[in-house]
């Protein structure tokens, strides 16, 4: 009997390493010809060809998929929409979900006198936010071209890249980013570990996950799917283990080589420090500094640099913007967070039950709660999940459907692995599987408290399988 359960959970596990990383995902932009502006000028075509330089850096790098120009033109024709101009944050949205990106950069050329001037603005589609904003001035067109590839490295680190600690040994450390995800030797990662789980009051929606600092890696040797780096620093003793989170600190290339960049990581030892003060509009929001390790304080004081400030609020969409720190300047932000009606207050909750009463079908047998599995059986679920191996996901959700799970303290990890992954799945077969199972579960649940996680997942996911089975899954919460 022994053998014959073994035989049986190999084949329900599908034989899966554990130990697998899941595929980095490229992000996906698309960048505009540029407007051209002022007096007229010798070169018509300047604006497209600032396009190209941009999309040249933006391939160099190997962690951007770039919409190939050809399709640009033939997508955008067809619904009869420019492919020039400074676009407004709703315009770049409408283009943006067209075209199925996450980033469009656009801009102008402008020429006064003899000088040519190049502004440059990256949209984030997903929350109609200007992201950043980066000029140059040059006086010729064979130095603009350099200034450019500048303008594209200070672009790049607001993309940090983002992984896992995937094996520890001593001082070395390895993660699950390689050259295919634009890693090179001598970058460096912050390290954390996953904190606070922060909710919304009303809907129980998972809003963010508190990240502690554990430690610093300098990257050493790169493979194309792993990377390895020695511990430069960590808060204790082994702080930094197996299935932590790792942030790059420095990014950007030119040509393959490092930018000589003045950052947090390297600060300027001989320069007087400055204060950051960051104000919000709720007063009671939450600030982070994402690209360095320490928790943001009132006027704390921190080396010259550029810093990634992030402000959120329950029921409000959250603001990211880089914040250049002079040496000894007290620099002081004031952000104002827009509401996010569909957080807040969803109206459309009973729409969905009243409309697709079909779907209850799939809900479990009432009968079927009363096998919910006992608290190790929860712990195996949660390890699933937790893996980082999409099939193990996969696994997971198809276990806790059919054996009626109930329990929120799993749940609630089934939901905040879905938050995590559903945007990053794009069109990876594997990774629309898995979360498809995952919103089968929550479904399966009945609870209505993951009404709005279901609800983000049917309007926002990328991929159509996806959008059905959260909206399918919304009809069988109660």
């Amino acid at each position: 009997m022994r053998i014959l359960a073994g035989i049986f959970l190999l084949l329900a596990f599908g034989l899966a390493p554990v130990s697998a990383p899941a595929e980095f995902t490229k992000t996906k932009i698309a960048v505009l010809d540029f407007q051209m502006q002022g007096e007229e000028q010798e070169n018509q075509d300047m604006g497209s060809i600032v396009a190209e330089w941009f999309i040249t850096a933006m391939v160099k790098e190997g962690r951007f998929d770039v919409i190939e120009r050809r399709l640009l033109e033939k997508i955008l024709s067809e619904q009869q929409l420019v492919m020039t101009g400074v676009l407004d944050e709703s315009s770049a949205t409408q283009i943006g979900k067209l075209l199925g990106v996450k980033v469009i950069i656009s801009g102008s050329v402008m020429k006064v006198r003899e000088m040519l001037e190049v502004n440059a603005r990256i949209i984030d589609v997903e929350n109609a936010s200007i992201i950043a904003a980066e000029s140059v001035k040059s006086s010729t067109a064979s130095r603009l071209q350099d200034l450019i590839v500048e303008m594209s490295a200070k672009i790049i680190r607001n993309f940090p890249l983002e992984g896992y600690v995937v094996d520890r040994d001593g001082k070395k450390v390895t993660i699950d980013l390689g050259s295919r995800a634009g890693v090179k030797p001598g970058m460096e990662f912050v390290v954390y570990r996953e904190g606070e789980v922060i909710k919304h009051p009303k809907t129980g929606e998972v809003l963010d996950v508190e990240r502690i600092h554990t430690g610093r890696v300098r990257i050493q040797s790169v493979l194309g799917k792993i990377s390895e780096g020695e511990v430069l620093d960590e808060q204790a003793d082994d702080a930094i283990k197996y299935g932590q989170l790792v942030s790059s600190v420095i990014t950007g290339s030119n040509g393959g080589k490092q930018l000589p960049v003045t950052s947090p990581a390297e600060p300027a030892e001989n320069l007087p420090k400055g204060r950051l003060y960051v104000s919000s509009e709720p007063a009671r929001a939450k600030i982070r500094i994402l690209n360095i390790g320490p928790v943001y304080r009132e006027g704390m004081e921190l080396a010259a640099g550029s810093y990634h400030v992030e402000v959120s609020a329950p029921g409000y969409r959250t603001d990211r913007q880089w914040v250049k720190l002079a040496a000894g300047e007290d620099r002081r932000v004031a952000v104002s967070l827009r509401p996010a009606p569909v957080e807040v207050a969803p109206p459309l909750a009973p729409t969905p039950m009243a409309q697709t009463p079909p779907t209850r079908v799939a809900a479990p047998p009432p009968t079927v709660a009363a096998r919910a599995p006992a608290a190790k059986g929860e712990s195996r679920y949660i390890k699933m999940l937790r893996s980082g191996n999409l099939r193990s996901k996969t696994d997971a959700g198809k276990l806790i459907v059919r054996e009626g799970v109930k329990d929120t303290a799993v749940l609630d990890v089934v939901e905040q692995e879905l938050l995590k992954g559903y945007l990053a799945s794009g069109n990876d077969r594997a990774a629309v599987e898995a979360m498809s199972w995952l919103c089968k579960a929550l479904g399966a649940s009945g609870n209505g408290k993951y009404r709005g996680t279901l609800q983000a997942v049917a309007q926002k996911a990328p991929h159509r399988k996806l959008q059905k089975y959260a909206q399918q899954s919304l009809g069988q919460l109660r």
